[in-house]
């Protein structure tokens, strides 16, 4: 033979990719210069030197150095990082070395942010940890003339593969020859009924879906064996050409990490404008010298800076990535915690996500009527007789375990499964009725005929499309004998079937006759008695419909995206309470993309949808302003996934490519757990509100007493008593407002906008109340501390003060929820940590470090009574303002 030429689809990109699927057996075996026999050899080493292995490459997991690397990129990080080297830059001045202190402290405020950070992402990407290879295991090749088992990944185009059931289709491959083969391809297709093969072409322009004369790789077969052509392996399979794409994607920051970098940015001006109005006046009205000017300006600086933050936000978005994963919802990336708040429209696939994934038999027709299978008083002897003959003409293996196990094809382990529902015992009919001869299940009879014996006589009996079915009966067959199949019978039948295929059933027929004898099987399809009907569907989780509920009760919108039929998709919506309007993706695909953008504000559901339709309906939505959340498991949603702003993964039935694309994988495959993330991200997203809110108004606060106090000639507050206040007030407090219970409206409430600050214009309206309140109390304790006892007297009361302060400012920021005192006992606890703290700073030898005095009743007395006066008006200005200023926007 000459040398093999090489599949242009490998070697050529830019080349038109050959029609497989159009061509006939021998016109591939041609163009593939391949034989019934196989490769030989030399041929397969050509071959692999040219296209390399039948394998997709996987992203490799971030080293964990890079990982930690990677969290120094947030600007806080890198504000504070900028501080400590200003501060131990300092610290070499003579006189100046307790600078280096101040360094210290920030840079371990840096790390522990850090690590925190590393540790939560580092910690879900080794839980994300795929199944390595998607394409590689072991299959049936034959080369040479020889079968024998090959890794999977050694495949080149050309090679004859064997399939048989059970098994995963290692490549993308022509289909030679059939013996009742059916393949699911829902992975890929989202097709939710298996698909029956056939050696004949297809149409060129027929859809993926369609393909009969077709397999793919990381698809399964599900019934019957056949031989295979290898045509395309790696990344010129249809899974490799959905990883291409993937590889030229990239990740999109969300909005929050947009948010904390413009915050970030607003803070570094603020510390900048606000460290030169203080050096002006250590220069201007206290007469300082430069270098104390330079120092008091830096500690004022730091003090500006709420250093904790990166740590806060780090923790509350943790603690709402172990919420989730208590909820079996695993994060890849900690903002998409919080992301999850701003989901106002989720484009769900249907097969595997809102429903079972599992074919279940719902209807049953016989003797005119038509039957539940759930209501059993409404299963009459013609319904049983129907399901008796379902588990004869059954290629379907029941084991003897207890309970048994049920395995083959989803359509014969759904007739068993009826069976046993319907109390009749399986493998005592089989036994009854011993199988004697079998006429395969074949795409162009789309039937399938088992022989029986019972008592002396021979029964066949015929499952398959009802219309052919149908087309080949003359009898009907009811209390055990047969009458001529009227006209107008047929016509009642045909109706039933329509109406069943409008309610998207997947209809089977079932039919019977006795045979002569057992050899005599010429009239084996025809002149058959009708049985009646079994209709199918993969119904849906039974928790979907309340999650779907809930999810409109928050305003969030549910698009169903599918490849499966029109009617079945809006079947399973009807069921679910999903609004109807529906339209198959071929309809679409012509679209420009404003008109598509127009069209999918009127459209529910979208069948038939392949992969580039899909990302096409996304970008649409995202277009128009909407912030979208794709839920998926196949190999056809991962571009889907990679392109939503939310991508969400099913964990059990979700393939590798699907979970590696997506922001979030779900453990249980329970679309109800996307809805209890959404309402875990609203209450993370409310309590960094709040504990942003906190510490803005409380740094900003301090900043503005030591301003207008050093206007009058005073420095009250030093750099080591700046940086004890805010580890003592801003860690511990804020730590424990990150831990802060959900409101009761959180899902009640539409989802806020994906570009809405964390600071809008009621926080800052509280911020700026917040920092005219604590100017008039603290100017008063010092004032009257100044009275009492001198300027250490003062500094020291002014010191604690706002220590204490700290907790009348929690509480009026838990009035933006109108949460209870009692409804977070951690920060109970926090504020008596705080306080205790500061008593030690007080009367301890420590005191000396802040250059302190221990303070006696009167100042107590004095800091109390302005904490609660002050409280009480920060909870009625709170509420003037709201009245104002609506928190959320609509």
């Amino acid at each position: 033979m000459s040398a093999r030429p090489s599949n242009s689809t490998h070697t050529d990109d830019s080349a038109p990719p050959t029609p497989w699927h159009a061509l006939t057996v021998d016109e591939v075996i041609h163009r593939l210069a391949t034989r019934p026999q196989g490769l030989n050899a030399t041929e397969v080493t050509t071959q692999f030197t040219q296209v390399g292995r039948n394998e997709i490459p996987r992203r490799k997991p971030v080293s964990p150095w890079r990982l930690f690397l990677k969290q120094f990129a947030s600007p806080f990080v890198l504000v504070l990082l900028f501080a400590a080297a200003l501060a131990y830059g300092v610290s070499v001045l003579p006189g100046e070395s307790d600078r280096r202190l101040t360094a210290y402290f920030i840079l371990a405020i840096v790390l522990l942010s850090v690590g925190l950070s590393f540790y939560e992402e580092y910690r879900a990407q080794v839980e994300l940890v795929a199944l390595n290879k998607l394409l590689v295991f072991t299959t049936l090749v034959i080369r040479d003339g020889k079968k024998f088992p090959l890794n999977a990944s050694e495949l080149v185009p050309g090679d004859i593969i064997e399939l048989t059931h059970g098994q995963k289709v290692p490549a993308d491959a022509r289909v030679l020859e059939v013996h009742a083969l059916r393949v699911d391809e829902s992975a890929l297709t989202g097709e939710s009924v298996g698909i029956d093969k056939s050696p004949l072409p297809v149409p060129r322009e027929t859809p993926l879906a369609d393909r009969t004369s077709m397999v793919y790789g990381s698809t399964y077969v599900t019934r019957g064996t056949g031989l295979a052509v290898v045509v395309q392996t790696g990344m010129h399979t249809e899974v490799g050409k959905i990883a291409t794409t993937l590889q030229q994607m990239r990740e999109r920051p969300t909005p929050f990490q947009r948010e904390v970098t413009k915050m970030a940015r607003q803070m570094t001006v603020l510390v900048g404008v606000l460290a030169i109005i203080v050096a002006i006046l250590l220069v201007f009205v206290l007469h300082e010298p430069w270098v104390d000017v330079a120092l008091n300006t830096l500690s004022l600086a730091i003090a500006t800076i709420p250093e904790s933050l990166p740590v806060v936000l780090t923790f509350a978005l943790a603690l709402g990535a172990h919420a989730m994963a208590r909820h079996h919802a695993v994060v890849q990336r900690l903002a998409v915690v919080e992301s999850l708040g701003s989901v106002d429209t989720i484009c769900t696939d249907k097969t595997g996500t809102l429903t079972q994934n599992v074919m279940t038999v719902q209807r049953v027709y016989a003797d005119g009527q038509s039957a539940d299978l759930i209501d059993q008083r409404a299963l009459s002897e013609p319904s049983l007789e129907i399901l008796r003959a379902g588990v004869l003409c059954n290629d379907a293996v029941m084991t003897a375990d207890t309970p048994p196990h049920l395995s083959g094809d989803p359509v014969d382990v759904a007739l068993l499964r009826a069976a046993q529902q319907a109390h009749l015992d399986i493998a005592a009919t089989r036994t009854a009725y011993p199988k004697i001869n079998e006429a395969p299940f074949s795409a162009e009879r789309k039937m399938m005929t088992t022989v029986h014996t019972h008592e002396g006589t021979v029964i066949a009996v015929t499952k398959g499309a009802a219309e052919e079915v149908l087309a080949r009966c003359l009898s009907s067959w009811c209390a055990d004998r047969d009458t001529p199949l009227q006209e107008e019978q047929r016509q009642q039948i045909i109706q039933h079937l329509q109406e069943w295929e409008r309610h998207g059933l997947y209809v089977l027929a079932l039919a019977q006759q006795t045979l002569p004898d057992a050899e005599n099987t010429d009239q084996l399809e025809r002149g058959m008695s009708f049985l009646g009907m079994i209709g199918l569907i993969d119904p849906p989780r039974p928790e979907v419909a309340g999650a779907i509920v809930t999810a409109k009760d928050a305003g969030i919108r549910v698009v169903m995206i599918t490849g499966d039929h029109l009617l079945a998709a809006q079947a399973i919506a009807q069921q679910l309470g999903l609004a109807t309007r529906a339209v198959e993706g071929s309809e679409l695909a012509p679209l420009s993309p404003n008109a598509l953008q127009t069209r999918m504000s009127d459209i529910d559901i979208v069948a038939r949808a392949t992969p580039e339709i899909k990302q096409r309906i996304l970008q649409a939505i995202q277009q128009g302003g909407h912030f979208v959340a794709m839920t998926g498991d196949g190999v056809n949603d991962a571009t889907a996934l990679r392109q939503a702003d939310i991508g969400v993964a099913m964990g059990l039935r979700g393939t590798d490519i699907a979970k590696e694309s997506a922001a979030m994988v779900l453990l249980d495959d329970n679309f109800a757990t996307i809805i209890a993330a959404i309402h875990e991200g609203r209450r993370i997203f409310d309590n960094i509100r709040k504990f942003t809110n906190y510490l803005l108004s409380t740094s900003l606060g301090e900043v503005f007493v030591v301003l207008t106090l050093s206007a009058m000639g005073y420095f009250p507050l030093s750099a080591q008593m700046l940086l004890w206040i805010n580890v003592v007030t801003d860690v511990v407090p804020a730590s424990a407002l990150a831990a802060d219970p959900a409101v009761p409206q959180v899902m009640t409430r539409r989802p806020r906008r994906h570009d809405e600050p964390i600071l809008n214009a009621a926080i800052y309206a509280t911020i700026a109340g917040s920092i005219f309140r604590t100017l008039i109390a603290y100017a008063l304790v010092f004032w009257v501390g100044l009275l009492l006892g001198g300027v250490v007297y003062a500094r020291t009361v002014l010191f604690t003060s706002i220590v204490l302060h700290a907790f009348t400012r929690v509480m009026v920021v838990r009035q933006l929820d109108n949460l209870s005192l009692w409804s977070n006992r951690a920060l109970l606890w926090s504020y008596g940590v705080a306080v205790g703290l500061q008593i030690v700073a007080l009367y301890t030898p420590l005191r000396i470090v802040f250059g302190v005095v221990p303070l006696d009743w009167r100042a107590w007395a004095l800091m109390v009574s302005v904490v609660v006066l002050s409280s009480v008006t920060g909870v009625y200005m709170t509420r003037w303002i709201l009245q104002r200023f609506p928190l959320w926007s609509m």
